[in-house]
């Protein structure tokens, strides 16, 4: 157990817990919604900017067993406290009623989680927290779901692969302010929020794991975007482990940290609370799916087959079941890797790829087959819209969150692609009513927010 207290001058104690790493409000529906922070020592991460050692390949030194991640440039102690929300329609919090009081502890890295249940459809919230008396404003704001009859606009932006060695600004990615000039009702992030294996320092313990996400997330950027927008939380290989991860692969170079742990750290540090996949509606004219691609594969290694799968049987038949019983306009399901590609033959994790043609060709043919089913995927570090010349299943991918980490097409497949580019950025989609149905318009956008690609399904 640490608290490091002895680290800090008395009178910032008594002034303390702080949430340095703001709030995530997420999960939203037309009547709840669910919240994540933690209490800090300090009301900012630690000053400075990590400086890794020199290394040779793509594999990072881990942190030596003397050295406290906590301590590192970007890094947040955490301090044990109790706190409450408290939540309203005005911004002021006027009209604000507190929830139940949380006491946060070493075990739970002094996280607390909790969710907001009995609101109204299509209204906007504001969320204060009290940790020494009543909040003054509010730490962060979002809207629910329209009612499941109603066609109403809607606008959600996704993004995925955000590697800090590919940050673009010192205060995070210029994504997150481009996205909230877009104004999105919420943003799906489709995977590998993080790097354990990759960026530096490696992470080898449950400590430098959520040092990885502390530093990243806490800058002032998504703090700032998330303040503002809710979002939903997907996990890939990069953010459970190691590259290409499924369950039993336990690489030595990553222990004592395990895919297990992982996981567990990933429901740590969002608001999702139970299972990984799942279903949300916003309105009429959209429904949208979340899967979760690891926890439930084959080894990439293993012969392809009818029983090799990614999704897991009772995840496939969950998917297919409620796609099915939907009668949303739009049925967008996100993906944390690609189902329609291209993507490079030698690679072996995804359903484009030949290690997995069996399922992929089963998924395609299934949801191409059905009315207004498209694809979001992440993962991939270039942007695309590829219509799979087999069943017509569109897909888009979102690109990495930086132009630093854009690398890997195999080139631009006429066969396959509406439009593709290596580069950074980020996906809109706007849903649209119409006088009778709605449409959709997929923009993908570069790193500042400027528009480089728009699609339009519908009307």
């Amino acid at each position: 157990m640490r608290y490091w207290a002895f680290l800090l001058p008395a009178f910032a104690l008594a002034q303390g817990p702080y949430i340095a790493e703001g709030l995530r409000v997420g999960e939203v529906t037309d009547r709840s919604a669910a919240v994540r922070f933690r209490l800090s020592q300090m009301p900012a991460p630690n000053k400075g900017k990590y400086q890794p050692p020199r290394y040779e390949g793509t594999r990072p030194p881990a942190l030596p067993e003397t050295e406290d991640p906590w301590l590192l440039p970007g890094g947040v102690p955490g301090l044990a406290g109790r706190a409450r929300l408290w939540v309203g329609t005005r911004p002021d919090l006027k009209d604000a009623k507190p929830a139940e009081w949380l006491q946060s502890a070493a075990k739970d890295d002094f996280v607390l989680k909790t969710s907001i249940p009995g609101l109204r459809a299509g209204r906007t919230y504001y969320v204060g927290v009290e940790i020494h008396s009543k909040p003054e404003k509010a730490a962060a704001s979002f809207t629910t779901a329209p009612e499941a009859g109603r066609r109403a606009p809607v606008k959600f932006t996704a993004a995925s692969c955000f590697s800090w060695l590919a940050l673009d600004h010192d205060e995070g990615f210029d994504i997150f302010p481009s996205m909230e000039k877009f104004g999105p009702n919420f943003a799906v992030f489709l995977g590998d929020n993080v790097y354990y294996d990759t960026d530096p320092p490696r992470a080898t313990t449950t400590e430098a794991a959520r040092y990885h996400w502390q530093r990243l997330w806490a800058l002032p950027r998504p703090l700032a975007f998330l303040a503002k927008t809710p979002a939903y939380w997907m996990k890939d290989d990069h953010d459970t482990l190691c590259d290409d991860c499924w369950p039993g692969r336990d690489p030595d170079w990553m222990k004592p940290m395990t895919f297990a742990e992982g996981q567990r750290i990933f429901l740590e540090q969002t608001p999702i609370e139970g299972r990984t996949y799942r279903t949300f509606r916003w309105g009429k004219s959209l429904q949208i799916w979340l899967l979760e691609g690891r926890d439930y594969r084959s080894p990439n290694t293993d012969p392809d087959g009818p029983s090799k799968t990614i999704l897991g049987a009772e995840q496939k038949a969950w998917l297919k079941k409620t796609v099915e019983e939907s009668d949303a306009d739009w049925k967008i399901i996100f993906s944390p890797t690609a189902w329609v590609g291209p993507d490079q033959p030698a690679n072996n994790d995804n359903h484009a790829n030949a290690a997995f043609s069996t399922e992929g060709k089963e998924l395609r043919s299934w949801a191409g087959s059905r009315k207004n089913v498209v694809v979001i995927c992440g993962d991939r570090h270039w942007q695309y819209h590829s219509v799979d010349p087999e069943t017509g299943l569109h897909e888009f991918s979102t690109g990495p969150a930086a132009d630093r980490s854009a690398l890997g097409s195999p080139g631009e497949d006429k066969r396959y692609h509406r439009f593709h580019r290596v580069a950074g950025g980020f996906l809109s989609v706007s849903v649209e009513p119409l006088a009778s149905g709605s449409r959709l318009v997929f923009r993908h956008h570069d790193t500042k927010g400027a528009v480089v690609y728009e699609f339009t399904l519908g009307g």
